[in-house]
C-alpha cells in the first residue's frame, strides 16, 4: 500500500479501510514472528490480491460488460434535470445487447448511487422495467457517498461466488 492513497482522500471509507488493512497486516506479522517455531500460531494467509491468478477455475466470477451512466456535477451539472431512470434505460439496454444474455436469466441488479431521494430504488426499478428487464430480477440500490458502484459490483460478485445467483448486473 502507498501511504499517499489514504491521505489523498480524507474521510473516504475506502481510504480508511486501506489504512486499517495495512495496520492489521503489520500487527499479524508481529504475532507470527513472536510465535515459537513449529507451534500452532497464526499463519499469514493470502490477501485478495495474492489470491488472484491467471489460472482459470469453474468458480471464477466473470465481468462480461463494463458500462456506466454519464456523470456530471451534482445539482448543477448537465444532468441535473434528467431523471435517473432516463440514464439507466440505455445502460440496461446496452448491457443486454453487448452480453446477449437472456433477460429472464438475470436474478439480481444492484445500482450504486449517492444521495438520491428514497435511496434511488424507485427510479432504478422504473429504469429496469422501461428497459424490458423482467420483474423477476430483484433490484437493490447502494447509497454511499464514496464508491457505491464498486460496492454494487462486490455485492453481485459475492452473490455469484457463493452460489446465491448465477447472473447479476451491477
Amino acid at each position: 500500500l502507498k501511504p499517499f492513497l489514504a491521505s489523498s482522500t480524507p474521510g473516504c471509507p475506502v481510504a480508511q479501510l486501506l489504512v486499517t488493512m495495512e495496520r492489521v497486516a503489520r500487527i499479524s506479522q508481529h504475532v507470527v514472528a513472536a510465535a515459537p517455531e513449529g507451534s500452532a500460531a497464526l499463519r499469514p494467509s493470502a490477501t485478495s490480491s495474492a489470491m488472484c491468478s491467471a489460472e482459470k477455475s469453474d468458480d471464477d466470477v466473470v465481468i462480461c460488460s463494463a458500462l456506466r451512466t454519464p456523470i456530471g456535477k451534482a445539482s448543477r451539472g448537465s444532468f441535473k434535470d434528467t431523471p435517473p431512470e432516463e440514464l439507466l434505460v440505455p445502460l440496461f439496454k446496452a448491457t443486454l445487447e453487448r452480453t446477449k444474455i437472456d433477460p429472464k436469466l438475470i436474478e439480481d441488479i444492484q445500482i450504486g448511487n449517492a444521495s438520491q431521494p428514497g435511496a434511488g430504488a424507485i427510479s432504478s426499478r422504473m429504469g429496469q422495467f422501461l428497459a424490458d428487464v423482467p420483474f423477476g430480477a430483484a433490484l437493490t440500490t447502494v447509497n454511499r457517498q464514496c464508491s457505491s458502484g464498486l460496492q454494487s459490483i462486490a455485492n453481485i460478485a459475492g452473490a455469484i461466488r457463493t452460489g446465491m445467483i448465477d447472473v447479476g448486473i451491477a
